[in-house]
Order: structure tokens, then C-alpha cells, then sequence
């Protein structure tokens, strides 16, 4: 059995503890209040994101055979050749190397191509 000392001390206990409880669910309270602003905030701020993706995307799709950009705009696709390969090896013919003129230290012969008059203003260049 209790004495009346002790049923005091317990009643003060529990008086504490509810005073105790009652703080913590004002902060709970208050905490919670303060997640659904920043939850709110963020959504916000998700739905922002995902608009500013969806145009970016349309953007990227674009380019000038389905709108009326130019050529030059296309950005992101790599173009390719509507040329088949013949399946030739590139350069000339072969056995025509020789025949492609090069220039030489020591020519066997030279022309010289003289400029008489001048063809913007038609003036003699001979005594020049």
C-alpha cells in the first residue's frame, strides 16, 4: 500500500512527465508543420523542373526537316551521307602517279608569262 508521501511524489511525477509530453508534441507540431511548407515548397519547385525538361526535350527534337529551323541549327544530330559506298579505294587511278605535276628544284625549262598593262586601270607596265 501507498503512503500518502509517496502517492504525491507520483502524482508530481506524472504531472512532469505529461508537462514533458506536452513540449515534445508542440515541437512534433511545429516540426511537422515546418516539413509540409518545405514538402510544398519542393513540389513546387518539381513541377518547375519537369516544364523546364519537357521544353528543353522539344528542343532537342527539333531540327530542320520537322520545323522551320534552318540547316545550320542542327545541333544534335550527326548527319550522314545519303551517298552509298562504292566500296573503291579513294585517290586516282592507279599507275598515273607519275603524271601529276610537282614542283621541281632544278625545271628543264621555264615560261615566263609577262604582264604588259594593267587590267584594273588599263596603264603600261612595261617600264615598270
Amino acid at each position: 500500500m501507498l503512503t500518502v508521501q509517496q502517492a504525491v511524489f507520483t502524482v508530481e511525477g506524472l504531472i512532469g512527465k505529461v508537462q514533458q509530453q506536452k513540449q515534445l508534441i508542440h515541437q512534433l507540431i511545429q516540426e511537422n508543420e515546418h516539413l509540409r511548407q518545405e514538402n510544398k515548397q519542393l513540389r513546387k519547385e518539381n513541377e518547375q523542373l519537369k516544364h523546364r525538361v519537357q521544353e528543353l526535350e522539344a528542343r532537342t527534337k527539333k531540327n530542320s526537316s520537322n520545323s522551320h529551323l534552318p540547316p545550320s541549327s542542327d545541333r544534335f544530330e550527326k548527319k550522314r551521307s545519303s551517298r552509298e559506298p562504292s566500296g573503291k579505294k579513294p585517290g586516282g587511278q592507279e599507275g598515273h602517279e607519275g603524271t601529276t605535276l610537282r614542283q621541281v628544284e632544278h625545271p628543264h625549262h621555264r615560261v615566263v608569262h609577262r604582264v604588259h598593262t594593267c587590267q584594273g586601270c588599263g596603264a603600261s607596265l612595261r617600264d615598270v
